[in-house]
């Protein structure tokens, strides 16, 4: 029987399961007050349950059942997070559980960030001692389900632009910064610019520009800052801006803000236009990207 992991980094399911998230980040430290007021009213500021939350729930479902449609095997899809229950060790307890002889890792990350390379790192060691086979999905960021995805959805955003503005409108990529590291940087950085080159030429967008997030101020890390981008961009005769995450399938509370409601102050700002490109989610073609990644990591039957 297979069985897919199906990872995020941590999903709350209600108000009352942030504070308990962050500490598990903080490993078992308490935020400081003022931190848990701040992360807290970011959570209540988005009127709404966590997306991450409900995308990836719905999306192991409907992966489940659009994988049933085509193997003859059976195949059961599980939702599993870092910080957050169900914690990985306990998902791949539950999956022995259930009979599953193959397992398949597959991170709501497009590109090899450091987060999805330990999910893979953790499964492999909880199972090494078990007789079962291990696959990883990895390196499925240029697939070319996932690559209409995210064409659809950048191209949609850069033609709700006016059209007269459009030659002197910018699409932004962005992934999570990071320390900057030539060789923890590698692979992230690469498969981030092939991802972002790919997209942008299928969607025949010429202004496009790697970003990072969650830099701002931060000496030492990966940049240029998104924020930082737009002003000089728009010293540059930028005329609009277009947004567009590609570390996670889904947003996060994070990245919702960051790459949204924050950039757009900036646009108001600077009196330009503004869009973010939408994520991919719990969408029907985001589900059969991943069905179709998932199939190419199966061995034949």
């Amino acid at each position: 029987m297979i069985g897919i992991v199906y990872y995020a980094y941590g999903a709350p399911q209600s108000l009352d399961d942030v504070i308990p998230y962050f500490t598990h980040i903080m490993k078992g430290k308490t935020p400081p007050p003022h931190v848990i007021d701040s992360i807290a009213a970011q959570f209540k500021k988005l009127g709404a349950v966590d997306p991450l939350a409900a995308n990836t729930e719905r999306i192991a479902k409907g992966l489940e059942h659009a994988l049933r449609q085509r193997f003859k095997q059976p195949i059961k899809v599980y939702n599993a997070y870092k910080h957050t229950k169900p914690y990985i060790p306990d998902v791949v307890d539950t999956m022995l559980k259930d009979g599953i002889t193959t397992f398949i890792t597959l991170p709501v990350n497009p590109i090899m960030s450091s987060g999805a390379s330990a999910f893979h790192d953790e499964v492999s060691a909880i199972l090494a001692s078990h007789n079962v086979t291990v696959i990883h999905a990895k390196n499925w960021h240029k697939n070319a389900e996932l690559l209409a995805v995210y064409k659809d959805r950048v191209q949609r955003a850069y033609e709700w632009m006016p059209t007269g503005k459009q030659a002197q409108t910018h699409v932004l990529y962005t992934v999570h910064s990071q320390p900057t590291n030539s060789e923890n940087n590698e692979n992230y950085v690469n498969q981030y610019f092939e991802l972002a080159e790919a997209i942008s030429k299928a969607a025949e967008i010429e202004n496009w520009h790697l970003t990072y997030r969650s830099s701002h101020g931060k000496a030492g890390w990966l940049g240029p800052d998104i924020k930082d981008m737009m002003y000089i961009l728009h010293g540059e005769g930028a005329q609009g801006f277009v947004t567009c995450e590609l570390l996670s399938l889904s947003a996060d509370v994070e990245s919702y803000f960051e790459i949204g409601s924050e950039c757009q102050i900036i646009c108001e700002e600077l009196q330009v236009d503004f869009a973010q490109a939408e994520f991919p989610g719990d969408s029907y073609d985001t589900i059969q990207a991943l069905a179709a990644i998932v199939i190419e990591a199966i061995p034949a039957e």
